[in-house]
C-alpha cells in the first residue's frame, strides 16, 4: 500500500477541513431519512445505481457536521480495493482528528469490510455511513452486522424530482380522484409542458447530472459509458466471476429491447448459446447492480410465484434508449413509447391469467392491500379485460389505467377504476410503486 498516495486521497476527499466543501442544494427524500438516524449508533448503509446521488447525499449530511469530526473516503479507485486501505483510513482519522463520523463510499469493493467495521463499531464510539452500488455485498454486510446496520435504497430520480431540479415544483397530492382532479385542473394551462417534460424524463431523467443536458449524443454516452459499461465491465467483474463480459453486456442489451416482456431462461440460453447456470447468474448480477428488475406473477402463494412466468424490465427507460442508441425522435413512436412507459411502472408483480389476459403491474401495500395497474399509453384506449378479471379474482375494489391523455373515474361492477395520464400519476405523492427496498 502506498501510504503517501492514500494520504493524498484523504485530503482530496475532505475539502471541509479547509472550509472549501461545496454541496448541491437539492436534497432527495432519502436525505431526510438518513439525517433522522444520524444520532443513532447503528451504521447507515445506502445502496443504489451509479450516479443517482448516493455520494452527494453523504456529502450533504457531512456538510452539516463539524469538519474536524468527520471524514469521507471513496473506494471507487482500483488502487484502494484492499482491506489495509480501509483500516488505514479509519486509523488515520481517529489518530489525527476528533473522529466521530466516518463516511465510506463504494465500500463493497473492500474484502471483509463488514468484519473491519464491526470491530471498530464494537470498540469505538464511531458513526459509520456507507454506500455501495451492489446490493448483495451490502446485504451480506447486514447479515454479519446483525443489529448494527440500517440500510436503504436510493432509486433513480422520480418525475417529481426531475421537475424540481428544473425549477418546477408541483403541489403534493394523494392518489384519489378528488385530489388528482384538483391538481389536474390547476395544471391544465401547462399540460403541454408536463407532457413534454415527461417524454424528456423517459429519455434522460434517471440521473441528476444530466437533467439540464440537451445534447442527445452526450446523454447517451453518459448513460452508456459512465453508468452501464462501468457496471458491466468493471463493477460486476470486480465482485463476481465473469468469464464472458461481452455476453453480460449483450444480455443487458437484449433486455433493453425486450423490457416489460415475458422471458424464460431457457430461451435466453438458446439466443446466446450459453448454459442455464451462466444466464441465471448473469441475470442475478444485473439485478443486484440495479440495472434490471424482474417481476413475478402475482399469486397469494409464494411457491406459485416462483413457478410461474416472469417479466424483465430495464430499471429506467433512459438506459434502454442509450444502449439501443435511440434518438429522441423515438419518443414519437407510439408502440415504443407504450413499451417503455410500462417499463417505468413495472413493479414487483404483474398478473397473467390462464386465458393470457394481463395486468401490467400489481402493487402490494404495507397492509397487504392490492392495487392492479394497467398501462394503455396510446391515443385510443384498449381493452382492460385483464384488469376486470383480476379485480374479480382477488376482490380488488380499485384499479388504475395509466393513459396518455384520458383522465376520468369509472364505476364498474368490481369497484372503481381511475384513468390517469402517466405524467399526472407520477406526480402523486401516494404512488403505489415504492421503489425503496429495505434490504
Amino acid at each position: 500500500m502506498d501510504e503517501e498516495y492514500i494520504n493524498r486521497l484523504i485530503y482530496e476527499y475532505n475539502p471541509q477541513w479547509k472550509g472549501e466543501l461545496e454541496v448541491e442544494e437539492f436534497k432527495r427524500p432519502l436525505y431526510f431519512e438518513v439525517k433522522k438516524y444520524m444520532p443513532k449508533k447503528q451504521i447507515i448503509g445506502i445502496t443504489g445505481l451509479r450516479r443517482v446521488g448516493k455520494t452527494t447525499l453523504m456529502k450533504q449530511i457531512l456538510s452539516e457536521l463539524k469538519p474536524e469530526e468527520c471524514i469521507f473516503f471513496s473506494f471507487d479507485e482500483e488502487e484502494t480495493h484492499r482491506k489495509e486501505v480501509l483500516v488505514y483510513v479509519i486509523n488515520y482519522f481517529l489518530n489525527n482528528f476528533n473522529g466521530k463520523y466516518i463516511f465510506l463510499d463504494e465500500i463493497h469493493y473492500i474484502p471483509d469490510w463488514q468484519g473491519i467495521l464491526k470491530r471498530f463499531y464494537d470498540t469505538m464510539s464511531i458513526k459509520f455511513v456507507i454506500s455501495g452500488s451492489a446490493s448483495l455485498e451490502i446485504k451480506k454486510g447486514k447479515e454479519s452486522l446483525a443489529g448494527r446496520i440500517m440500510t436503504s435504497h436510493m432509486p433513480c430520480l422520480t418525475f417529481r424530482e426531475y421537475l424540481e431540479l428544473k425549477g418546477k415544483k408541483v403541489q403534493s397530492v394523494n392518489l384519489n380522484f378528488k385530489d388528482l382532479s384538483l391538481l389536474y385542473n390547476s395544471l391544465l394551462p401547462e399540460k403541454e409542458y408536463f407532457e413534454h417534460e415527461f417524454r424528456q424524463y423517459l429519455y434522460k431523467g434517471a440521473f441528476p447530472e444530466i437533467v439540464e443536458e440537451e445534447d442527445e449524443e452526450f446523454i447517451r454516452r453518459y448513460i452508456r459509458d459512465i453508468v452501464v459499461k462501468k457496471i458491466i465491465y468493471s463493477d460486476i467483474p470486480d465482485l463476481f466471476e465473469i468469464k464472458r463480459r461481452d455476453l453480460l453486456f449483450d444480455l443487458f442489451k437484449h433486455i433493453c429491447s425486450e423490457s416489460s416482456n415475458l422471458f424464460e431462461i431457457k430461451n435466453l440460453c438458446n439466443i446466446f448459446n450459453a448454459d442455464y447456470t451462466t444466464i441465471s447468474n448473469y441475470l442475478h448480477y444485473l439485478k443486484l447492480s440495479f440495472l434490471i428488475n424482474i417481476a413475478q406473477t402475482y399469486s397469494k402463494s409464494s411457491s406459485a410465484r416462483l413457478r410461474k412466468n416472469k417479466k424483465v424490465y430495464v430499471i429506467h427507460p433512459s438506459l434502454a434508449f442509450a444502449i439501443l442508441n435511440y434518438p429522441k425522435d423515438i419518443l414519437g413512436v407510439g408502440k415504443i413509447m407504450g413499451q417503455y412507459v410500462e417499463t417505468l411502472f413495472g413493479d414487483k408483480f404483474f398478473w397473467r391469467s390462464k386465458t393470457k389476459n394481463e395486468v401490467d403491474a400489481v402493487s402490494v401495500t404495507m397492509d397487504q392491500k392490492i392495487l392492479p395497474i394497467e398501462v394503455k399509453y396510446r391515443e385510443r384506449g384498449g381493452k382492460i379485460t385483464g384488469l376486470y378479471e383480476f379485480m374479480n379474482k382477488f376482490s380488488a375494489s380499485k384499479g388504475i389505467v395509466v393513459t396518455k391523455n384520458t383522465f376520468k373515474k369509472e364505476e364498474v361492477e368490481q369497484g372503481m377504476i381511475l384513468y390517469i395520464p402517466a405524467w399526472l400519476f407520477l406526480l402523486a405523492d401516494d404512488k403505489p410503486m415504492d421503489y425503496r427496498e429495505m434490504l
